[in-house]
């Protein structure tokens, strides 16, 4: 099953003044978007298709020779952990 790009959990807008829609727009709705994306092309039909993001962040670490899967995979998890940590007000 691919990975769906989950939104932040607050509006676009909730966290101006100190960043604004459209950088949130920007960078999820592309930057989030595009790594998402591109880590469901490089798993489908592998054996790391089904697996969960960080089965796949272990498995294509490589003994510190990353794959192209890990920088992708480590990407969602990091950019996914962005947007959590963030909140209006906070």
């Amino acid at each position: 099953m691919p990975f769906e790009l989950k939104p932040p959990p607050y509006a676009l807008d909730a966290l101006e003044p100190h960043m604004s829609k459209e950088t949130l727009e920007y960078h999820w709705g592309k930057h989030h978007r595009a790594y998402n994306d591109m880590l469901n092309k490089l798993i489908a039909g592998t054996p790391l298709e089904g697996k969960t993001l960080e089965e796949i962040i272990v498995a294509s670490y490589n003994s510190g020779a990353p794959t192209p899967v890990f920088n992708q995979a480590a990407q969602v998890w990091n950019h996914t952990f962005f947007w959590e940590s963030m909140k209006p007000n906070g």
